[in-house]
This record gives C-alpha cells, structure tokens and sequence, in this order.
C-alpha cells in the first residue's frame, strides 16, 4: 500500500473559497476606485473605496484564520486496534489491528502475537505545509510497523511486524532528500504511538500518530 493523502474537501472548504473570491473582488473593486480618483478624492468623497479596501483586508484576514484552523486541526481515522495481555504467558500481548482503508485499498483487520507490556505502531509521514493543509490536503502517511516494549526496558527478542509492506524507500528518499519538495512540503519522517493494552482508535493529524481509547 502506498502513501496515503488524504483529501478533505466539503461544504466548509466552498464556503471559503466563495469568501476568498469575494474578498478578492472586493480588493480589486477597491484598489480600481483607488486608482480612477485617487486617495484624496476618495476620501473627500466620503472614503468609500477605503471603506471597501479595509472590508477586503478583514475578509482575508479572516478566512486565512479560518482555513489555517482547518488545515491544523484534521485528522484521519488510520486504524483500531486492541491489545490484551495473554494469560499464563508473562511479556506477551494478542493485538487486534485493523487498519482502514481508501478508495483504492480495502480495509483489513489481522491478529498478531507481541513480545512486551506495551504495543508501538510506527508510521511514515510526510507532513505538508499548512497553506496545504487548509486547501482541504491532509499530510501523507503510511503505518507500516507494529512492535512491543517491555516496562522494565529489557530489549525485546521478537522482530518487529512489517504492515502495508513496510517502509519501502521512504528513509532512502529521505536520504537523497527526495521529500523536500517546495513550497508543499514541510518535512518527512518516522512516527510512533505507544501504549498499554487496550481498545484504541488510531489517529494521524498533520504531523503526528496519536491515539485514544475507544
């Protein structure tokens, strides 16, 4: 399964870009006036064109807000999982996962026997740039390991899980500094999740794994 962007682009992201081209008409509209009599006879005249520029700024003004919050706050439902320790066998958890899917990628569920007292799930990200983030884009991802810890820090012997054919070459690309891309991009790297056994949803925001008991 390759990276994954999600896009998120409903009634809010219209009702800014409506906003955003009316902010815009208004500068126009405002800067033309400027322009035809000047920023004297404007203002002797009553400063409607000043009027409009400023309504045009404070138009702006706030859907950058708004867009920014959008672009900040999403996040993506990646996957559920549920890990209980096995009885009779000390360092040991049964781990439910079930990743979802897209469009293009059904959803899977599959159990896996850990070796530790807490589950890790670690993940690619390729995180965008806020600008791009409000657009409706939400950052790229990819889970693609499932591992255990132990409390007491001892290392655990258990190879790590590979999910989603594991990493590929994104650390390579990284390497060769083929997730640079400007302006769009903002950064890429590896994430993680780490926690006690449980019932959780696993989320992925703009530049983190997280999650929450479910």
């Amino acid at each position: 399964m390759p990276m994954v962007f999600p896009i998120a682009f409903g009634w809010i992201q219209i009702v800014l870009v409506v906003l955003f081209v009316l902010a815009l008409a208004l500068l126009v509209t405002g800067g033309l006036r400027v322009r035809k009599h000047g920023w004297g006879t404007l203002i002797r005249r009553g400063g409607t064109g000043v009027v409009v520029l400023v309504l045009a700024a404070g138009l702006l003004w706030v859907v950058t807000l708004l867009q920014t919050y959008l672009g900040l706050s999403g996040e993506v439902k990646a996957a559920h999982l549920v890990a209980t320790s096995v009885a009779g066998s000390e360092h040991t958890l049964d781990v439910q996962l079930t990743l979802y899917g897209d469009r293009d990628h059904p959803q899977t569920t599959q159990k896996y026997r850990v070796e530790g007292d807490l589950w890790a799930l670690q993940g690619d990200i390729v995180e965008l740039e806020p600008w791009v983030n409000a657009l409706g884009f939400h950052s790229g991802y990819k889970l693609t390991r499932l591992f255990g810890q132990r409390l007491d820090g001892v290392a655990v012997r258990q190879n790590q899980t590979m999910l989603n054919g594991g990493d590929g070459d994104f650390f390579t690309d990284m390497r060769q500094k083929h997730w640079t891309t400007r302006p769009f991009i903002r950064s890429a790297y590896g994430n993680a999740v780490i926690n006690m056994p449980g019932s959780y949803d696993v989320y992925v925001s703009r530049d983190a794994i997280k999650t929450r008991q479910s």
